[in-house]
């Protein structure tokens, strides 16, 4: 069986005993790769060596060492874990002004079939994206799983936000790369699959129809019914038959959460559709409007064919 390979980025001044745990209940299945990559910059190592190249280059041959010897010991940790094969873990650093881009140059090299990431914590309680963030979201060609602060369970629940009506343009196999993703999350987790759709029917203050006003009821459930036959559809695949279904009544941004509250989910896998020059816009009306208002872990994932402006040997 082909061993899934996930590179994890790691931010070395925000490690935390969470994330460490979150890691080793990933890679305990003997199926699975992991690399530990840090990125690293510093302007000020930058600035103080501007007219003595040499200089600067030895300067950030200590400053990635330093940070290698952490790495180190994070891999040594892991691969010390119960379950954990020997010599599964590897590590990597690399200096890079643009962390996203020296991410995904990374995955690239790496051919990972999936990217994690951990995203802060605004001091008012949200967790909101930087431009790093909407940046690697944007470039990312593989699956890339936003990690944040909470446990998850011992079986964690993993739920497929789908849309087979695929409004927006949205690709139609982009639903099927979800819904593989998340099979993927609950195999290497033991966890428990749901897949989840919301619908919005026509609000009844907007029918002016007479006769439709009176029989909205049968017009709601006739909608609701189409959804359901087509949601059901979607999961006719063997691998789908134990999924949990939630038919969410309501605008995605408001219901999503609130399923997500309600059934416990401790990750929720959604696609991210690359959009050009608008991407920060256009995935942030959907993606971070929902990212806003649940505390679980995100996996976006891309449309098939995406191909990133980044590539291993960008400039």
């Amino acid at each position: 069986m082909k061993k899934t390979k996930i590179l994890v980025h790691l931010d070395l001044s925000q490690m935390s005993d969470v994330l460490m745990k979150k890691l080793k209940q990933l890679i305990q299945q003997k199926n699975v790769k992991v690399e530990l990559f840090a990125c690293c910059y510093n302007s000020s190592l930058h600035r103080s060596y501007l007219f003595d190249e040499k200089a600067e280059k030895h300067a950030i041959a200590g400053f990635l060492h330093e940070k290698e010897k952490k790495l180190i010991k994070l891999a040594e940790q892991l691969e010390a874990s119960e379950g954990v094969v020997a010599g599964e873990v590897s590590y990597d650093v690399a200096w890079h002004r643009n962390t996203a881009e020296g991410i995904v140059r990374k995955a690239i090299r790496y051919q990972a079939d999936m990217v994690i990431s951990a995203i802060g914590k605004h001091p008012q309680g949200h967790y909101l994206f930087r431009q790093g963030d909407w940046q690697l979201i944007a470039q990312c060609p593989v699956p890339l799983l936003l990690m944040r602060g909470q446990d998850w369970s011992a079986h964690p629940r993993v739920a497929a936000l789908v849309d087979p009506f695929h409004e927006s343009d949205k690709p139609k196999a982009l639903d099927h790369e979800i819904l593989e993703s998340a099979c993927l999350l609950v195999d290497l987790l033991v966890g428990e699959l749901h897949v989840a759709h919301s619908f919005t029917s026509i609000p009844q203050s907007a029918i002016f129809d007479e006769h439709l006003t009176l029989d909205y009821a049968a017009l709601h459930k006739k909608v609701k019914t189409k959804h359901s036959t087509v949601l059901k559809s979607l999961m006719e695949d063997k691998a789908l038959a134990s999924g949990i279904l939630h038919l969410e009544d309501g605008e995605v941004h408001k219901v999503i959460p609130e399923m997500v509250q309600r059934e416990h989910i401790d990750l929720l896998v959604m696609g991210s559709i690359a959009r050009g020059f608008l991407d920060r816009f256009l995935i942030g009306s959907s993606v971070e409007r929902i990212a806003d208002h649940v505390d679980c872990d995100i996996l976006l994932v891309k449309q098939p064919g995406f191909i990133s402006p980044v590539t291993e040997n960008s400039p």
